[in-house]
């Protein structure tokens, strides 16, 4: 998979763009010793991925900064290094799977509804932790009928990233802020230059952003139905594909850049919608260029964002259940959490440590504040296979085979094929 989908599931892209940043002005609570002897340790496993050798080197730390407050409990940590997916779902039919693993939210349903995971809830309220102390629409993805499986490591969102100089030559004073703003920016842009300077890939993963904002659902209210083809999804596509059809838009395919973080730091567009992923990435590929972040623009159904995110779960079969749920609760918990996160390439899903984020990175101020109406990059079980044909139908759409209706309609279809609704059970999602 090439795009970013969870915003920490590690594509080609997301290893490209990660880089090494500094982690000391994070302020990180002080972390009490406790002493144990080594006869009595209780070993947890656990795995994950990485996107960089800073991130790698950052995990190690944290998790040393647990073992030093808890003793008793080693952490035997294995890195996967490629392929995490696929060798997650055979570990977990072999029954070899770690007691602890990264869980990323599109795949989670698929997991929490086959009876995989270890429910967290009662481990939780004895360890005084809410669902509250999370940014809601993070932690939905790992709930499954009324029962938390995962606890959100971290988070990125999508946000309006754009050439600060351009828009400024171009007699653009603010970025802007609505639908109608967007594409009166578009079209001043291409009055400016002679070509669209909007770039707006056909990936489901940029579109629903504005699918949600235009009042659009994938699933109805009590998440009994697939609810894509509804009068406000045709606004939503009518709008996001209509600025490529009348030539506002690009996608970084014709402008000839790898995606479009790459094609704002050639100078092939001028305004983008990214994650925080871009900064290590900009300041890589195009340190001089002037950058602005906005949140993404209101649309007629309100403000609307995607929260792409990875959790942090428990096998249920595992022999070591509270020892691992111990290890969770300190990296998914303020100190552990403050400590990952001093890196800047992902937000804390914490909404208490905000303020001390933003203290240490001030201009990425726009992609956390928009995690309170963040909406979780998920759609139930069968929904990774949703993805997948929803993306070609989009592309089908941007190649001119069919219309915007017709469009729309596909993709409600092949979410009513892929997505179990209703407490529905699927098997093991292939690919996965």
């Amino acid at each position: 998979m090439n795009k970013d989908q969870s915003g920490r599931k590690i594509s080609s892209r997301a290893r490209v763009m990660a880089a090494p940043a500094a982690a000391a002005a994070f302020a990180v609570p002080t972390i009490i010793k406790r002493s144990a002897s080594a006869q009595d340790q209780t070993t947890v496993r656990l795995t994950g991925w990485t996107s960089s050798p800073a991130e790698d080197q950052l995990l190690t730390e944290v998790l040393n900064s647990f073992q030093e407050a808890t003793p008793s409990i080693k952490i035997d940590y294995q890195l996967v290094t490629s392929q995490y997916d696929a060798k997650l779902q055979t570990d977990i039919a072999a029954g070899t799977v770690a007691d602890v693993f990264y869980v990323n939210s599109l795949q989670a349903p698929d997991l929490t509804s086959r009876n995989v995971l270890l429910p967290l809830d009662d481990l939780m309220a004895a360890s005084q932790v809410s669902v509250d102390d999370f940014y809601l629409g993070l932690v939905q993805p790992f709930q499954f009928e009324g029962t938390t499986y995962g606890l959100p490591k971290d988070w990125s969102s999508l946000a309006m990233v754009y050439n600060q100089d351009a828009l400024t030559e171009a007699g653009i004073t603010a970025p802007p802020t609505s639908w109608d703003e967007l594409t009166t920016a578009a079209q001043t842009l291409k009055d400016a230059t002679g070509e669209p300077r909007l770039m707006m890939d056909p990936s489901w993963d940029r579109y629903l952003a504005f699918h949600y904002a235009g009042g659009g659902t994938v699933l109805s209210a009590d998440g009994t139905e697939v609810e894509i083809d509804t009068p406000e999804g045709q606004t939503a596509l009518d709008f996001y594909y209509g600025l490529y059809r009348d030539e506002l838009s690009t996608t970084h395919a014709d402008a000839g850049a790898d995606w479009p973080g790459d094609g704002l730091a050639k100078g092939l567009a001028d305004i983008v919608f990214e994650g925080n992923w871009i900064f290590p990435f900009l300041q890589d590929n195009a340190p001089d260029l002037n950058f602005g972040i906005a949140v993404m623009p209101t649309g007629p159904g309100g403000q609307a964002t995607l929260g792409f995110t990875v959790s942090y779960s428990i096998f249920g079969e595992t022999e070591v259940p509270d020892a691992a749920w111990e290890v969770v609760n300190f990296l998914t918990g303020p100190d552990g959490m403050a400590q990952w996160t001093s890196l800047g390439l992902a937000m804390p899903s914490r909404p208490a440590l905000a303020d001390a984020w933003l203290a240490q990175f001030p201009e990425r101020k726009p992609f956390l504040d928009e995690g309170p109406y963040a909406q979780g990059w998920s759609f139930g079980p069968g929904g990774q296979q949703f993805n997948g044909e929803a993306v070609a139908v989009l592309e089908g759409l941007f190649a001119g085979e069919e219309d915007a209706t017709s469009a729309l309609a596909k993709i409600q279809e092949a979410g009513e094929k892929n997505i179990l609704v209703g407490g529905a059970t699927p098997e093991a999602t292939p690919g996965m």
